[in-house]
């Protein structure tokens, strides 16, 4: 959603480009613009200076004649120029009026005029500015660019408002729809003066100025002209060059905080009176622009790297760093204005659709992001209205999809939005009916801009698993209907994952079931009779023999993230039945002879909870599940890998305890060879040689401390009965 940049030609254009920009205070307030401006001072620049070096080594002599001739009639013109009276200025100028194609040296002389006037006309309020703007009314059809531009300009720089103001906006809006004329704003007080003219524009009253000023304020913060790579000490940075960039300009001037009031003047309106026809058109430029903004990386962090050679006292570190808190702390303002809109435009789901754009954007940004928290529930109401108010599925996806995304970041950040979501009933009620509504369409739908259901559905389930990360709301969560049976649902149409897509749609549909199913809760007593129908805990056995199936797939790469969920799901014994009737053991014993390390410990924390049962471990047994335990605890310590080998103890432990045999449930030679590798885990001063254990060793080398005197008690007391507690590790 960025915008790429384009990078520039050459190091002497960036120099060249440098050098017109030194003159302190060129963009600064408005008054000063002029004064201080190389415009006012500049002639036209000669032809010898337009053509590239390499170029004009092979012009010919005759040819280079004819180009310093011409140069030298310029500059007298120019002179005559500085001492040409206004009106003569002016008549020169409707001699050109109608204007359409023009050559080169057309476009010199046409220049030169508009400049000298420029100067003159610049916040004048005399009885001649119709005059004035009489006769630059007669080029706007001309083709050059830069004519136009200059046109613009001096129209802007008489303050103009009304029609005339839009008029200007349309020309700017014209020239900076192409990317190439990015140069000519650069040289120009265009991006001050469009500030100041969209500052004497109501969006209500003066609609279409707005349209085409936003237009044009959207296409130039969305270039990257302020950027270029360099090389500092061998090493590629990015030089932002931030009193060059178009955005940090437009910012500097006061957009954000007009942008505010704008949307704080359309709010107003649309809060009695249904928006329709400009305003809301300009709502979408404005909301537009806006987003441009915000994502261009010059406007915050612009002053990342700045040259010796480009220092100023005016653009030091302090100042940048101020101008981009200001900007940032504008930015902020716009948030809550930006979802009340988006709430009045329920019924303009294209313009409404710009908005949440808008605010996707913006959620990236953390202090956006804090603004957007507190309005978590309200997006969800949003949400909810999205599938009620568009005609068909594929219109409402870009939008769900992007707000989705907004509340995913919400959700990841802040604890305050989790509990606000769930504490409101309509928030909550719209989500889940939104995400069965997509869940129950055909997963190869996709819209023209690239958004499927299954996008929708990854971002949808997200903000479920983010907001279960709260020990409350995960807890009231798996409670809910209808969850369970939408979770469920989708596991079964995702889990044998053909795309990228439906991959990651599978994860996060595991990390929502794995933080449901952390909190879940029942008492061993409870029935299906006292659950929710649809509900996580009501459907949990039908979940567990998916999950089971997923597990038993050996290419699935999310084998590692259902072993998760199982572990948090096989501490209750209903389900521990289930993944036994399900063939779990022998599922578990081709994970834990796998390859993969992180599918062997977390399959070892599924089989911790099975050997809590009495009923599990005739059949760990007979799957020769004690070998296979002990050669996991051997992996575990020669790899120095902790995790492993002390899940492996647990899992020893719990089938150990409460045996009256262990020499019968072990065998001699498995005791010996568990012992031997506990022993070599503990030896302290072999594995660290005097320098400080790991974190992970130091919770490793309780519970294997705890086995191997257990196993050695036991031993020496000639393989009598050992009882042990029935405290589980």
């Amino acid at each position: 959603m960025r915008i790429t940049d384009y990078e520039l030609q050459d190091g002497k254009s960036l120099k060249q480009s440098k050098k017109s920009i030194e003159p302190p205070a060129t963009h600064g307030a408005v008054n000063s613009i002029v004064k201080n401006h190389p415009l006012k001072r500049r002639q036209v620049q000669s032809f010898d200076e337009k053509i590239p070096t390499a170029i004009s080594i092979t012009v010919s002599a005759d040819r280079k004649n004819a180009l310093e001739d011409q140069s030298k009639l310029l500059r007298r013109s120019n002179d005559l120029l500085l001492q040409s009276s206004t009106e003569s200025l002016l008549e020169m100028l409707k001699a050109y009026s109608g204007l359409k194609e023009c050559d080169e040296s057309t476009v010199a002389h046409l220049s030169a005029i508009l400049h000298e006037l420029y100067v003159r006309v610049k916040d004048s309020k005399g009885s001649w500015r119709g005059a004035v703007l009489g006769a630059l009314y007669g080029l706007v059809e001309a083709s050059s660019s830069k004519i136009l531009l200059l046109v613009a300009s001096i129209v802007l720089a008489m303050n103009v408002t009304g029609s005339n103001l839009t008029g200007a906006c349309k020309l700017v809006f014209k020239i900076a729809r192409n990317e190439n004329n990015d140069n000519l704003f650069i040289d120009s007080d265009v991006p001050e003066l469009l500030v100041d003219g969209l500052g004497r524009a109501s969006p209500i009253d003066d609609s279409e100025a707005c349209i085409y000023g936003y237009g044009a304020v959207r296409f130039l913060t969305g270039s990257s002209n302020g950027s270029n790579t360099v090389a500092i000490n061998g090493a590629e940075v990015v030089d932002h060059l931030p009193q060059r960039s178009l955005a940090v300009r437009l910012a500097k001037q006061g957009l954000c905080q007009l942008m505010v009031l704008h949307l704080k003047m359309i709010n107003e309106i649309a809060s009695t009176t249904q928006l329709s026809g400009s305003p809301l058109h300009a709502l979408f430029q404005l909301s537009g622009a806006l987003r441009t903004l915000a994502g261009n990386r010059s406007i915050v962090g612009s002053h990342v790297c700045q040259l010796p050679d480009q220092q100023h006292p005016l653009t030091n570190h302090t100042t940048l760093q101020e101008d981009e808190d200001h900007a940032i702390a504008q930015i902020e303002q716009a948030v809550p204005l930006l979802v009340r809109a988006a709430e009045m435009c329920i019924k303009e789901p294209e313009v409404q659709a710009n908005i949440i754009r808008t605010l996707s954007v913006l959620s990236e940004r953390p202090e956006c992001c804090e603004r957007l928290a507190v309005a978590a529930s309200r997006l969800g109401i949003l949400l909810g209205s999205i599938t009620q108010t568009c005609q068909t599925v594929e219109k409402g996806l870009a939008t769900c999809n992007r707000l989705g995304y907004i509340l995913g970041n919400v959700m990841s950040r802040w604890d305050t939005a989790r509990i606000q979501f769930y504490c409101c009933d309509v928030s909550c009620d719209a989500l889940l009916a939104t995400l069965e509504y997509y869940a129950n369409k055909s997963f190869t739908t996709r819209n023209q801009m690239g958004d499927s259901i299954v996008q929708v559905l990854t971002k949808l389930i997200r903000i479920v698993a983010n907001m279960c990360v709260n020990a409350d709301v995960g807890y009231g969560m798996s409670k809910r209907s209808p969850l369970g049976e939408i979770l469920l649902n989708i596991l079964l149409k995702v889990k044998d994952t053909k795309t990228t897509e439906l991959e990651e749609l599978l994860f996060a549909t595991l990390g929502a079931l794995h933080n449901l199913s952390y909190y879940y809760e029942p008492s061993e007593s409870e029935g299906t009779g006292h659950l929710r129908a649809g509900s996580i805990g009501e459907r949990m056995k039908d979940i567990c023999g998916t999950l089971c199936v997923i597990l038993n797939s050996d290419h699935n790469p999310a084998r590692s993230e259902v072993a998760r969920v199982l572990g948090n799901m096989t501490r209750n014994t209903t389900i521990r039945q289930t993944f036994c009737e399900e063939n779990g053991m022998k599922i578990l014993k081709r994970c834990l002879t796998s390859k993969h390390d992180e599918l062997m410990v977390t399959s070892c924390g599924v089989l911790v909870n099975m050997l809590g049962d009495w009923s599990s471990r005739v059949p760990f047994r007979e799957i020769d599940g004690p070998i296979i335990l002990r050669r996991l605890l051997q992996k575990g310590v020669t790899n120095r890998d902790w995790i492993m080998a002390g899940i492996a103890c647990q899992a020893v432990w719990n089938y150990l305890i409460d045996t009256s045999d262990i020499l019968t449930v072990l065998g001699q030679t498995e005791i010996d060879l568990i012992c031997g590798a506990l022993a070599e885990g503990l030896d302290e001063d072999s594995l660290f040689d005097g320098k400080e254990p790991d974190n992970f060793w130091e919770d490793f080398a309780p519970v294997a401390t705890d086995l191997l005197e257990r196993l050695q008690i036991c031993m020496s007391n000639g393989n009598s009965p050992c009882q042990s507690s029935d405290e589980e590790i």
